[in-house]
C-alpha cells in the first residue's frame, strides 16, 4: 500500500502549495502551522520546498511523535498541545492546515473547538486548509465521516472552497504496486475518500 499512500499524499501536498501559490501570490512562503503534525513529515516537505524553520510550526498531543517531529525539523516550533487551547498567539500565522484530525475526533462539540482555536491563530486574510475523511473507514469504526454538513458545523459555515480528492486507496494501492500506470488508471477511476477545504479567515 505504501506506493499508493505515496501518490495520495503526493495529491494533498500539491493541492495544497497550489492553494498557496494562489491565496498568497505576493508572499512567497506564508508562515505555516500544521495541527496534528505527527511525525513531521509535512512539516518536512515544506522545508525541502523552501521554506524556513522560523515560518513553520506543529503541534501534536502524543509526546513521541512531537519528539519525532523535533528531531526531523530543527529549528521548527513543534509543541505538545490539545486541541482546545492551542499554544500560540492571536493571529500568530498565515496558514493552518490539519491533515485527517477532524476524523480522529468523535465529540462534534470538540471539533468545534478545535477549529475555533484554529481560527484564533491564524490571522485576517489568512486560510485554513482542511484535509479530511468524507466517508469511514471500514478498517478503523473510530474514525468520523466528516461530511459536507459535518465540515460546515466546523465554521458554521460551508467552506470556501472545497475539493473531492484521494482515490479509494484499498484499490489503488494493490494497483500501483503492479505497475504505477495502473494504479494512475485505476486512481482516475475509484470514488474519492477525502475532501480538502478550504476556509478563508
Amino acid at each position: 500500500m505504501t506506493r499508493g499512500y505515496a501518490a495520495l499524499t503526493d495529491e494533498r501536498r500539491a493541492l495544497t502549495a497550489g492553494i498557496l501559490g494562489r491565496e498568497f501570490a505576493k508572499l512567497e512562503h506564508p508562515t505555516i502551522l500544521d495541527v496534528g503534525c505527527g511525525g513531521g513529515l509535512d512539516l518536512e516537505w515544506w522545508r525541502q520546498h523552501g521554506w524556513q524553520a522560523s515560518r513553520l510550526a506543529g503541534i501534536d498531543l502524543v509526546d513521541e511523535r512531537v519528539a519525532a517531529a523535533q528531531v526531523r525539523n530543527p529549528g521548527v516550533d513543534v509543541r505538545r498541545g490539545e486541541g482546545g487551547t492551542l499554544p500560540f498567539a492571536d493571529a500568530a500565522f498565515d496558514v493552518a492546515t490539519a491533515s485527517t484530525v477532524f476524523s480522529s475526533i468523535s465529540n462534534a462539540s470538540s471539533r468545534r473547538s478545535l477549529f475555533t482555536e484554529i481560527s484564533r491563530v491564524v490571522r485576517p486574510g489568512g486560510v485554513i486548509i482542511v484535509y479530511d475523511f468524507v466517508i469511514r473507514n471500514p478498517r478503523n469504526a473510530h474514525v468520523v465521516a466528516m461530511t459536507e454538513r459535518r465540515l460546515a458545523d466546523l465554521a458554521s459555515r460551508l467552506a470556501d472552497e472545497a475539493w473531492s480528492v484521494s482515490p479509494l486507496i484499498y484499490a489503488v494501492g494493490p494497483a500501483a504496486l503492479l505497475h504505477p500506470k495502473l494504479g494512475h488508471l485505476v486512481g482516475r477511476m475509484m470514488p474519492r475518500t477525502h475532501r480538502l477545504s478550504l476556509w478563508r479567515v
